[in-house]
C-alpha cells in the first residue's frame, strides 16, 4: 500500500494493541522480498498470489480492494488458520457518486456537448431526460448497491432492487426480487445498474435473456463486476439502438481492449475501474483494516472476512 503514510500505520499498530512491528514493502517489491516478509509475518496488507499465499503462514490478510474472486481457490479453503477481509464499504461512496454522475451526464448528453466543444458548436441536443420520476433497478444490494438506491431515491426515482436474499429489509427500495427474477426486474426500469460483486455465483448473471428484456430506451451501468455481464449482448443491443447508453467502469476484459466497439459509441461513458478512488481513499481503507483488525486482535470474527469456501 504505497498509499499508507506514516499516520496509517501508526492507526493500524494501534488497532493491534500497540504491540505490532511493521515491515513496509513499496510496489515495486521483489517476489523473493515478498516471501522473506510474508515468511515472518502474522498479517498482510496487499495482494500476494494465492499459490504464495496458501503456502505461507499468515493467519490474517486485509485485501486493499472490495473484489477478492482471485482468492476463492481450493487450496485457500483448505488452509487452516487463515483469514482474509476485503475493503468492504471503503470504496462504495465513491462508486455510488461516480455511478450517479454517469447516470446524469448521459440522460442531459453532457458527452455529446463535450465532444462538440472543439468545434465551437451550439446546436441544442433535444429530448434530455431527468432522473426525477424514472425507475433504476439496482442488481445487487450490498454496502455499494445499497449506496447507490440511497442516492437514487435522494433523487426522486423509484427504486427496484435484486438480491439474494429477497426478504430482507432494503431502505429506500421500493421493491426486492431475487435472481431468479432478474429479467422481470429489469423489464420496467428505464436505468439498470449492475452493483454485483465477483465469483462464479455472479459471472454472467446480467445474461443475453435479461440484457433483452431491459426496455427500449433505457441505460445500463457496470459498477460492480465486468464477468457479470454478457458483454458481447450489451455491445449488439446499444449498437442496435435498443438502448439509449452505458456507463461502464468495469469490463469482461481488463484494460479494455483497443478493438472493443465501446470505445467508439458515442452513447457509452468508458472509465477504467476507478470509480472508487478519491482523494481520501486511503484513510477510508485504513478506517476498514483497523476495524478488522481489532477484531481479530480480540479474538472475535472480523467483519469484512470472506467466504473462502465458496469456489471460484
Amino acid at each position: 500500500m504505497d498509499a499508507f503514510g506514516d499516520g496509517h500505520i501508526r492507526a493500524l499498530c494501534d488497532a493491534a494493541g500497540g504491540r505490532a512491528i511493521c515491515d513496509r514493502l513499496g510496489q515495486d517489491a521483489s517476489a523473493a522480498e515478498y516471501r522473506r516478509a510474508m515468511a515472518s509475518a502474522d498479517v498482510m496488507v496487499g495482494w500476494p498470489e494465492p499459490d504464495v499465499l496458501a503456502a505461507s503462514s499468515l493467519e490474517l490478510l486485509l485485501l486493499p480492494s472490495a473484489g477478492y474472486e482471485k482468492y476463492l481457490t481450493p487450496e485457500l479453503a483448505a488452509r487452516e488458520g487463515l483469514v482474509v477481509c476485503n475493503a468492504g464499504g471503503a470504496y462504495s461512496e465513491g462508486v455510488a457518486e461516480h455511478c450517479v454522475a454517469m447516470m446524469l451526464a448521459l440522460v442531459r448528453r453532457l458527452p455529446e456537448y463535450l465532444a462538440a466543444r472543439p468545434q465551437r458548436s451550439w446546436e441544442h441536443r433535444h429530448r434530455h431526460g431527468r432522473l426525477s420520476d424514472s425507475t433504476v433497478c439496482v442488481i445487487g444490494l450490498g454496502t455499494l448497491g445499497s449506496a447507490i438506491a440511497r442516492r437514487c431515491a435522494a433523487l426522486g426515482m423509484r427504486v427496484v432492487g435484486v438480491r439474494r436474499h429477497p426478504d430482507r429489509p432494503t431502505p429506500n427500495v421500493s421493491e426486492v426480487f431475487g435472481p431468479d427474477d432478474l429479467a422481470t426486474a429489469v423489464a420496467g426500469a428505464d436505468h439498470v445498474v449492475g452493483a454485483l460483486p465477483g465469483g462464479a455465483a455472479t459471472r454472467g448473471l446480467i445474461s443475453r435473456e435479461v440484457i433483452a428484456a431491459m426496455k427500449p430506451g433505457a441505460y445500463f451501468y457496470n459498477v460492480g463486476r465486468g464477468p457479470s455481464v454478457d458483454e458481447e449482448a450489451l455491445i449488439e443491443r446499444l449498437a442496435g439502438g435498443s438502448l439509449a447508453g452505458a456507463g461502464l467502469d468495469v469490463f469482461a476484459t481488463e484494460p479494455l481492449p483497443d478493438d472493443s466497439p465501446l470505445w467508439s459509441m458515442e452513447n457509452v461513458i468508458v472509465t477504467p475501474h476507478m470509480a472508487g478512488y478519491t482523494w481520501d481513499y486511503a484513510d477510508e481503507l485504513c478506517k476498514v483494516f483497523a476495524v478488522n483488525l481489532a477484531a481479530y486482535v480480540a479474538g472475535e470474527p472480523p467483519p469484512n472476512a470472506i467466504d473462502l469456501s465458496v469456489a471460484g
